[in-house]
């Protein structure tokens, strides 16, 4: 590239933007919405669907709704005669929909894509629910039956089988511990469970005596015949999923039972950050109601990719699938293997991808990492990453058309395959940086949205043309959200936000078996309760703070939000996973840091020569701990933070934060409670080692 070109976009970049420096990254402040309606020599602006600048309508409650609204009803699906997974689904084929569920597999020494058809697909959940029917097990929605599996298509085929019926499906997390395993089986009185490895069918079976109602096991993999004579022995019936499909092909065909809108479609259990999970009982019309929130992407009916991930026992991924089946999306699952996600992505070149902060932020660290030491090649990236913003800023409209793709971020774009459009990230709060990377350099709609497996998933999400950050955009069209008071964490309406309410046909009705929950979880005016803080922006986009229950008052009368801090922190190429921790007792926050291995190591060598250590040896190292925490107090202070809300103490640990571990759920998101009765004696060493450093600054 010319110094010419160079000097080309920095100017067109500086000339309309401010600049700060933190991080070592260069990020451009956002541009206010009532600065936006300009579109220079960018081309005409992109129309959103109502007024960005009056995006949620009051209402005579309190609550607020959608602004494209206007004084209409809210919405109860995205698709007329689509208010059932069972009639959503079967719209795909309708729409163009060929291809529904693929995996890839090894065909002359080369990986490819082998896809199931959606007639194919609802063939073998019609053999599967034939099936279901020969063992004696009810329709309606008074039958639940589990599903305890990774990704993979069995698992869809298995769920549209269940609804076949109108039976209840319940997924169980794959990393689920045994202890919760038999409490949702029992709970839920599950007779049959679908499950992928053999493993699982073993240990079901070895847990016989605390699963007294389930008798009949569904395996996706071939049953070895050590497992068929253990399942006999114990009085268990057992099939493999191929096996199973014949026993229904061979049946008489019955009718059937569709849902109705109002059918339980789910029990839906809750991640468990604490205590123990609780049943989120949704209805058809919940699920498809929370579709709407695809509304907002450009998508493209029939073809579409798009890749699954995330764990579908979430709300939140199953959400995603069950959106693209309606339109006739293909889905391909990932191999399971998390260092080979992105060659997934590119070998299907999805349009569309849902995603969680950390994934985006290892995406942004990971192509910084490859600059970091090449200052010419950084001051590039920086100038056209600052140039692509100022163009999305000033047209909200994301592309890779500008000659600054062509010639120098392609190569990043390719990563998430040459058909990508857009990303919506859920399930936790993003760091500005990365977030504002993502849409720079890969040229593409990333949109933030905002809700609970109470809300069956989305409840906000941002607008298409709105290109601010740390907003997960109004209400959607199926409900409504209200904030209310809490004094006695110094939140009011009226000044810096109050505790998110929802109502809406996307809300569940309840926890299952679990009256007092529910009882609590509504007011009496009948919004559901989410626990979050959150504040509405002049334009009427939402806001997150942080959970009720994390924000605490310090002993010196000031609220603290963890999360808040942590998001801040991520930013800091010390950062691979970050825990702040506050105690009601001690008037400082302090930080469990697992480091990037390699940014660690680099660091190590170049300021302090310390070369041939183990990354646990790294680890253990006081200054290095030392410097990480430098960083974080330059990064409180140049982002104008109080100095009460960054951490006093760092402790550096090779331990990673895993659902498998235990420390986070299946999202990724920090299990606060895990975390700190884990490190519980590295934060005790932390508050000690504060309490003799102010003692030492007393007596001198």
């Amino acid at each position: 590239m010319s110094y010419r070109g160079l000097n080309l976009i920095t100017r067109q970049a500086i000339v309309h933007s401010t600049f700060r420096h933190h991080a070592n990254l260069l990020t451009r402040n956002t541009i206010p919405l009532t600065c936006q309606d300009r579109g220079f020599f960018f081309g005409k602006r992109r129309e959103p669907k109502c007024d960005l600048k009056n995006q949620s309508i009051v209402q005579e409650d309190g609550g607020r709704k959608a602004a494209w609204l206007g004084d209409g009803p809210l919405h109860h699906g995205w698709f007329d005669g689509a208010l059932t997974t069972y009639t959503a689904i079967r719209r795909g084929p309708t729409v163009g929909g060929k291809e529904m569920l693929g995996t890839r597999v090894m065909k002359d020494g080369k990986l490819e894509w082998k896809w199931i058809t959606y007639d194919q697909a609802i063939e073998m959940s019609d053999h599967v629910s034939q099936a279901i029917r020969k063992l004696g097990i009810e329709t309606g929605e008074e039958s639940k039956i589990g599903i305890y599996s990774k990704n993979r298509p069995e698992w869809v085929i298995s769920d549209m089988s269940v609804h076949n019926f109108s039976n209840v499906s319940v997924p169980l997390y794959d990393t689920i511990t045994n202890d919760d395993m038999h409490y949702i089986t029992n709970l839920c009185e599950l007779k049959m469970m679908f499950v992928d490895l053999e493993e699982k069918t073993k240990q079901l079976i070895r847990d016989k005596s605390y699963l007294p109602t389930l008798k009949y096991i569904v395996q996706y993999d071939k049953v070895s015949p050590e497992t068929k004579e253990l399942a006999r022995e114990n009085d268990f019936q057992i099939w493999s999923f191929e096996e199973f499909m014949e026993v229904g092909k061979r049946e008489k065909p019955r009718q059937h039972v569709p849902p109705t809108p109002e059918t339980l479609a789910t029990i839906s259990f809750t991640s468990g950050t604490t205590g123990r999970p609780k049943g989120v009982m949704l209805t058809h019309l919940n699920l498809c109601s929370a579709t709407m929130s695809c509304d907002e992407f450009d998508q493209k009916e029939g073809g579409d990719g798009y890749l699954s991930y995330l764990p579908l026992a979430h709300i939140y991924e199953r959400l995603c699938t069950l959106a693209n089946f309606s339109i006739g999306s293909k889905i391909g699952f990932f191999r399971g293997d998390p260092t080979l996600l992105l060659e997934d992505i590119q070998a299907l070149a999805p349009r569309s991808v849902a995603t969680v902060p950390r994934v985006i932020d290892k995406i942004h660290k990971g192509v910084m990492k490859q600059v970091v030491d090449k200052p010419v090649k950084r001051m590039i990236l920086k100038a056209a990453l600052a140039y692509k913003l100022h163009h999305y800023k000033m047209t909200g409209k994301a592309t890779r058309g500008t000659w600054v793709d062509k010639y120098i971020l392609h190569k990043i774009q390719m990563l998430l395959g040459s058909n990508i459009r857009q990303i919506i990230i859920g399930a936790a709060k993003s760091d500005a940086s990365s977030l504002e990377f993502m849409r720079g350099a890969f040229g593409i709609e990333v949109l933030e949205g905002y809700g609970q497996t109470e809300t069956s998933g989305p409840t906000t999400i941002q607008l298409v043309g709105d290109t601010r950050v740390a907003c997960v955009g109004p209400p959607m069209a199926c409900c409504l959200i209200k904030l209310v008071d809490v004094p006695d964490l110094g939140y009011f309406v009226n000044q810096n936000g109050g505790e998110i309410l929802v109502k809406g046909y996307n809300v569940t009705s309840g926890y299952y078996k679990n009256p007092d929950a529910t009882k609590s979880a509504f007011t009496e005016d009948g919004y559901m309760k989410t626990g979050d803080i959150g504040r509405f922006t002049p334009e009427g986009s939402l806001q997150i703070i942080d959970r009720r229950k994390n924000v605490f008052k310090l002993p010196q009368g000031k609220f603290v939000a963890p999360d808040l801090t942590e998001t801040l922190y991520t930013s800091s190429r010390f950062v691979q996973q970050i825990y702040v921790h506050g105690d009601l007792q001690k008037p400082w926050l302090v930080a469990v840091v697992v480091p990037d291995p390699d940014h660690l190591a680099g660091y190590a060598k170049l300021k302090h020569g310390i070369e041939g250590k183990t990354y646990e040896e790294l680890c253990n190292i006081p200054v290095l701990a030392e410097d990480c925490l430098r960083h974080f107090v330059q990064l409180t202070e140049g982002h104008k933070r109080p100095r009460y809300e960054g951490v006093y103490a760092v402790h550096l640990t090779p331990v990673a934060f895993t659902a498998q571990n235990g420390l986070t759920t299946p999202t990724l998101k920090n299990k606060r409670n895990a975390l700190a009765q884990f490190f519980k004696t590295d934060i005790e060493n932390m508050y000690k080692k504060i309490e003799a450093t102010e003692l030492t600054e007393l007596a001198q």
